[in-house]
């Protein structure tokens, strides 16, 4: 899955739009593969604001985002890719007026902020899985830790956060394990000591010249 899409400057006009290889091959993730819904939801949505970022103007971005439509639409996704706009330099200020609170305020809430430690638990998602993991291991927290149990403070639903990982498909594994493979017998080669000596036709080692 590849969401991002360089800029490309346009130096006589002072323009930008979204640069992509002549060659290069725009893949997504299928809307029916087995990944969590988190990410197959939030995919249209992340190549349009990275295109819309890249892009100076809607004409643009419509321009660019031809090609991304028809692989967005070739892979199940119903939505289609529009501009989502810029802000204004003015609204930003003002946000940014907004959020900034005082030098004063802001150094005693960091002075006084505790940064929690939490724990993750990453199960790997699965769409045959019809059991609601995560429910089920809340509960076995809550019956294994209950609130007298003395690493309540440890281990309990604000401490431990659940996010569902991503498993490895077949083409993964399989050019994983050879690479393995090809890293062992390179190595293996490597450590084989050669002949250091300096008259080499008299090494009673030939094999290792």
């Amino acid at each position: 899955m590849k969401t991002t899409s360089k800029k490309q400057y346009i130096l006589h006009t002072e323009l930008h739009k979204p640069y992509k290889k002549p060659n290069n091959r725009i893949t997504y993730i299928h809307r029916e593969s087995n990944r969590p819904p988190s990410i197959i939801k939030n995919l249209p949505q992340c190549i349009e604001k990275c295109l819309t970022n890249n892009s100076s103007n809607a004409k643009i971005f419509e321009d660019a985002a031809i090609p991304y439509n028809e692989a967005v639409k070739k892979n199940g996704h119903v939505k289609a890719l529009k501009y989502a706009g810029k802000k204004t330099n003015s609204t930003t200020e003002n946000e940014n007026k907004r959020k900034t609170p005082n030098k004063e305020t802001k150094e005693t809430k960091t002075r006084n902020r505790r940064k929690r430690r939490i724990t993750w638990f990453n199960p790997p998602n699965s769409k045959n899985v019809s059991s609601n993991i995560g429910k089920k291991f809340f509960n076995l927290l809550n019956s294994c830790f209950p609130p007298n149990h003395k690493l309540h403070k440890i281990n309990n639903k604000n401490t431990v956060k659940l996010s569902y990982s991503c498993t490895p498909n077949i083409k993964q594994i399989i050019s994983s394990h050879n690479k393995q493979i090809i890293n062992e017998t390179s190595k293996k080669a490597s450590t084989t000591k050669l002949c250091n000596c300096r008259d080499k036709p008299s090494c009673p080692f030939k094999e290792n010249v």
